[in-house]
Parts: C-alpha cells; sequence; structure tokens
C-alpha cells in the first residue's frame, strides 16, 4: 500500500473547479459563481474557497478582479494546454494508456446507450451534435464535445462507466486547444452523427464500432499535432 498523503480541503476545491473548467461547464470568459455560492454548494468555508481561487490563478485558470463589479474569470487557458502538452509529449506512452483507457469505456458507454437510452436521454444526445453546428470557436468547440460524450454516458445508465467517461474527457479536454479547428470539427461533428444515429436506431454494434472509429481518428490527429514529421503513429490495437 501506498503511503497516505494529507490532502488540505482547498486542494479538493481546487479539484472540484479544474474539473468543471475541464469538462466545459466554464468555458474561456465565463465568469465562476460567486464565493459564497461556491462555499454553500460544497460545504466549505468561504476561506476555503479563497485558498482554492488563488492555486487556480497560479495555475492559469483564472483571473481575479476585487471590488464591488469584480470576480473570478476563466482564461483563455493558454497556460494549463501548454502544461498538457510538455507533459503528453514527454510521455507519448501516458497518451496512449489514456485513449486506451477512454476507447474501452467509451465504446461500451455507446453500446449501452444504443441498448438502454430513454427517448429524453437520446434527445439530449442529438441537441449536443447540433450544438458542434453552432461552435464558432474552440472553447464552444470543447464544450459541445464534452455534452455529447457525457450525454451518451447517462444514457449508458451505469454511473461507474458515466464516471470512467467524465475522468477521461477531464484530461483530453485541454488537447483539443492546440488542433486545427476547421479540421477537427468536420471529422467530429461526421462521427457523432454516426453515433447518433446508431444509438437512436438501437444499434449497439454499430454505435460501439463507430465511437471506436472516433477515437481511432481523435488519436491521429493528436499525434499529427504532437509530432507533424513523425511517419509512424501508434495506434488502438483493440477493435470492438
Amino acid at each position: 500500500m501506498e503511503p497516505v498523503r494529507k490532502i488540505a480541503l482547498h486542494e479538493l476545491v481546487v479539484e472540484r473547479l479544474r474539473r468543471a473548467i475541464h469538462l466545459g461547464d466554464y468555458l474561456p470568459g465565463d465568469m465562476l459563481p460567486p464565493e459564497r455560492d461556491i462555499a454553500e454548494r460544497l460545504n466549505v468555508s468561504r476561506e476555503t474557497v479563497r485558498d482554492a481561487i488563488r492555486v487556480l490563478e497560479r495555475e492559469g485558470y483564472v483571473l481575479s478582479r476585487r471590488g464591488v463589479a469584480g470576480g473570478h474569470t476563466v482564461t483563455a487557458l493558454t497556460e494549463p494546454v501548454a502544461r498538457m502538452l510538455s507533459q503528453v509529449r514527454s510521455d507519448p506512452e501516458g497518451l496512449l494508456h489514456l485513449m486506451e483507457y477512454r476507447r474501452a469505456n467509451e465504446c461500451l458507454s455507446a453500446r449501452m446507450a444504443a441498448e438502454r437510452g430513454k427517448a429524453g436521454q437520446i434527445r439530449m444526445i442529438g441537441r449536443a451534435v447540433d450544438e458542434l453546428l453552432t461552435a464558432g470557436d474552440i472553447p464552444q468547440f470543447r464544450r459541445a464535445d464534452a455534452t455529447f460524450h457525457r450525454a451518451i454516458a447517462q444514457a449508458a445508465g451505469n454511473p461507474y462507466v458515466e464516471r470512467a467517461v467524465q475522468d477521461a474527457r477531464e484530461v483530453i479536454f485541454l488537447l483539443h486547444g492546440n488542433r486545427d479547428y476547421k479540421i477537427i470539427l468536420d471529422t467530429t461533428l461526421a462521427a457523432h452523427r454516426e453515433i447518433f444515429v446508431a444509438i437512436e436506431a438501437g444499434n449497439p454494434d454499430a454505435a460501439e464500432a463507430a465511437m471506436a472509429s472516433h477515437i481511432d481518428v481523435a488519436m491521429d490527429e493528436i499525434q499529427s499535432t504532437l509530432r507533424p514529421h513523425a511517419r509512424k503513429r501508434v495506434r488502438l490495437n483493440s477493435r470492438p
């Protein structure tokens, strides 16, 4: 067993807020809720929230302005994206492991959504596809993309699968910021439509296969960005 590390309460708040930003709940330019609201939602003190905000400021996630008209605004995420890209370049095997984890869980999620998804949940998936059409920039694309995959995970009807999908989405979120927006919009929109059609038709095999193809293409796009002149790219091995 590994030693237990003491975690300060504000670190848990940092994790919650950072995760919300990574999952697209708050986009660049959005204001975080007031400190009082965050404190009430998380059942912590306002001082704990302030400590968490200070950490997010240092990490480049938020800009804070004091005073009556002040608040905490999500940044363009330039620093977090740069750190993420540096980490991936220094540990390409880690990226492969993440995408394998994502592939396994999201293929299962798509299959289960086709088998179990309720009408209202499937309509939510369809609306997430439509949101990509109105996404005018990378942050809006991030939100629409995350909403689509989270909606499928909810329709799967398994909280463990849903949590696994969200965990992977949280990590992969920042990598969207360094890829050609027009290319990823076209390929992502086509893939999302194919996945949605299969889920709506109640075809689990087609939904699983479409999701696997989508994640394989995403892996290729990420690797092209990280190593544009590489001749050989790592591919995901398993297929449904």
